[in-house]
């Protein structure tokens, strides 16, 4: 059996400029939104992760205040 020479590979285009600049353009906003977030620091420094095995916090419960309506 004798092969074809005369198929060709489809070729693929490179790149177009614009979509590398796009791609550069992404890389260089995250590294400098990654440099201001090292440099401010931690958002809430307080908030601490609840400890594993711990029911979490209802997110209604206010600290002793109430509703009007509300039971407790």
């Amino acid at each position: 059996m004798a092969v074809r020479s005369d198929t060709k590979q489809p070729l693929t285009a490179p790149p177009s400029p614009l979509v590398l600049c796009f791609a550069a353009l992404l890389v260089a906003l995250f590294a400098v939104s990654f440099a201001v977030g090292r440099l401010v620091g931690p958002v809430a420094p307080g908030m601490h992760r609840t400890a594993p095995g711990t029911a979490p916090a209802d997110e209604r419960d206010m600290g002793g205040m109430t509703m009007p309506g509300g039971h407790r």
